[in-house]
């Protein structure tokens, strides 16, 4: 019986061809769908697959025909709660197009960036949507080597050339920024997250473009670079409050830095949004419910995540041969705790 199944699980498409009695160019047809079979040999195709428990070996495929259906999401950090409605939206996308996804989380490291751009390689997958470190120019770089097609999503990275999907960070930062001036705040500090990523970068500078706007001086001493992590806003809030630095409100650079400001000012006796206003940035699922309610710019990071997937297809399949860039439009979500809404029941 052991020898029976063996004999099984070793079938060849050479094997597949003689009991249906076709070419081995017609099964291999058949198996990739791009070119038409006669319905009569498919249906004798899938008899003798079915008979002999044939299964198509994916890789050697993807060899064969120069596609796998598949398709790479690289993320920093999977624990971060921006990323799950972004792979929701890639997955969702690549379902209807008929691509698988395989999901790789860097921790935004370089090395395992390189090693999960090898690992995809390897596998031939048919092109991949990058969302990554700060290191990503060297990666995308090596892409771009190996012939991949690649979307950026949620980054921009300067001198490659590679379709991107991102938001209006700046205009999003300007936004948050100008909600506590009109507020009337005066004394606002600001946390960035990284300034070598592309979003970083343009939230520091949407912020300082709403202090222009409004003739209030800028602070190096309110301004903190943090990493887009509860413990790098917690970590500057104690900072700034040990510096003795007055301030009434906090521009976060994201949601779970908004929470780690809250979380800190808490610790040491100071109400939100009573004695201090609090604005983040993305709208995460916890910003509507985490107490008090968190005002915060609305990405639309479902959406992006689907455009990208729209955007790489098209590089895949060559319906696209340019580089494109979509912005999404960012959006002011008012809630508790900047102090300009009641408490709602």
């Amino acid at each position: 019986m052991q020898n029976d199944k063996q004999v099984l699980k070793n079938k060849t498409i050479k094997d597949v061809a003689q009991l249906a009695n076709v070419s081995i160019a017609t099964v291999s047809r058949t198996l990739s769908g791009k070119d038409k079979v006669s319905p009569l040999l498919a249906e004798r195709v899938s008899a003798a697959m079915k008979e002999l428990q044939y299964q198509p070996n994916d890789v050697a495929r993807a060899l064969k025909i120069k596609e796998s259906r598949s398709i790479g999401l690289m993320i920093p950090d999977i624990e971060n709660p921006f990323f799950p409605a972004l792979v929701r939206g890639v997955q969702d996308a690549a379902k209807i197009h008929n691509y698988a996804v395989i999901l790789c989380n860097t921790d935004g490291r370089l090395e395992e960036e390189r090693n999960y751009i090898h690992f995809l390689y390897s596998k031939r997958v048919d092109g991949i949507v990058f969302t990554d470190s700060v290191y990503n120019k060297q990666s995308i770089s090596l892409l771009d080597s190996l012939g991949i097609p690649v979307v950026l999503l949620d980054r921009r990275v300067s001198g490659i050339h590679a379709s991107t999907v991102t938001s209006d960070n700046r205009l999003g930062a300007f936004l948050a920024t100008e909600h506590l001036i009109q507020l009337g705040k005066k004394r606002i500090a600001f946390i960035s997250g990284p300034l070598k990523l592309s979003s970083g970068a343009d939230r520091a500078s949407g912020y300082q473009d709403a202090l222009v706007r409004y003739n209030i001086p800028y602070n190096k001493n309110l301004a903190f670079i943090g990493a887009f992590t509860y413990e790098s806003s917690y970590k500057a809030v104690e900072d700034l409050l040990f510096s003795r630095e007055k301030f009434d409100a906090v521009f976060a650079s994201n949601d779970l830095m908004a929470i780690g400001v809250i979380e800190c000012l808490a610790k040491y006796g100071i109400r939100v949004p009573e004695d201090v206003a609090v604005v983040g940035f993305d709208d995460i699922r916890m910003a509507a419910w985490y107490k008090p309610l968190l005002t915060t710019i609305r990405q639309p990071v479902y959406d992006m995540g689907q455009y990208a997937v729209k955007l790489l297809v098209e590089h895949i399949t060559g319906v696209r041969e340019t580089y494109y860039e979509k912005i999404f439009k960012p959006e002011l979500i008012i809630r508790q705790s900047s102090g300009s809404v009641e408490e709602r029941k």
